[in-house]
């Protein structure tokens, strides 16, 4: 990628996103409310449990959703219409929040996904969902740190839990192969040190992927996307040894990616469709 391509089309999604969350904040929400918990001092160290899905579509498993903004801003009550769709689908979700850069990077985020998690384990047996599978997705940032927390199988195990133990992994607009990002600020504050430093390196999860992979996968992605171009997923979409769904949505901006939490179309019912035997 070339450095900082500040395009027009780029600044028109930046511009964008805002905009679309304000829209998406104003759209009906799921009636119950979610309990907050906390995993730590730091006030971005909390998450947001909606423990009680649709009763007339019971699932096997927990939806565990990372917001995105790129690393730099970002919560997890800020598309409410995602809890929505997945609570009415029939899965309890739970949205975890984490530290944030530049003033944290990708070592504090994951020491954040593992607290979360320990956190996360006793809550789901405290509300009768011991049992349940988990499945990990996120937009965006969001979705790196949760392919992060899905296919690092050693931080899996240090938890006390195996791949065996995840339903699935869902990308909206991920950026999931670093490589193939923009040198950006964000991007570089995230992991720490530029595009080929050995910690830029440790913040990519692409590097997890073996060829061992078994999780079903499913990556949505905007062909419009100019702040995470679509190379980004396509990468580690072709990599994933796994079974695997690519959703590629034409026209799509970034945040246009979730538009289908508002506007309901046929991209809702492709993921409700990948959601069915989860």
């Amino acid at each position: 990628m070339t450095k900082n391509p500040y395009t027009p089309a780029l600044a028109y999604q930046l511009l964008e996103i805002p905009i679309q969350l304000i829209q998406h904040l104003a759209l009906e929400r799921y009636p119950e409310a979610p309990q907050t918990h906390r995993f730590g001092d730091n006030k971005r160290q909390y998450l947001l449990f909606w423990p009680k899905a649709n009763p007339q579509t019971p699932r096997k498993s927990v939806v565990i959703f990372y917001h995105g903004g790129a690393w730099i801003t970002g919560a997890p009550a800020l598309l409410p219409t995602l809890a929505t769709f997945f609570l009415q689908a029939g899965f309890p979700v739970i949205k975890p929040a984490y530290r944030l850069s530049p003033r944290f990077a990708y070592p504090d985020m994951r020491a954040d996904l593992n607290s979360a998690m320990i956190e996360i384990l006793p809550l789901l047996d405290q509300h009768g969902l011991g049992d349940h599978q988990l499945l990990l997705g996120g937009m965006s940032a969001g979705a790196n740190l949760a392919a992060h927390l899905t296919f690092d199988v050693e931080a899996l195990a240090a938890l006390g839990l195996s791949q065996d133990r995840i339903s699935g992994f869902l990308s909206i607009g991920g950026p999931l192969d670093l490589t193939k990002m923009p040198h950006f600020k964000p991007v570089h504050w995230f992991a720490g040190g530029k595009h080929g430093s050995d910690s830029f390196q440790m913040a990519n999860p692409i590097r997890h992927l073996g060829g061992q992979e078994k999780i079903p996968a499913l990556f949505m992605h905007g062909t419009a996307d100019r702040i995470v171009p679509i190379e980004s997923a396509a990468a580690f979409a072709a990599q994933y040894a796994g079974p695997s769904t690519w959703i590629e949505m034409p026209k799509r901006t970034h945040i246009g990616s979730v538009g289908f939490l508002a506007d309901h179309s046929q991209y809702a019912e492709d993921l409700l469709q990948w959601l069915s035997d989860k």
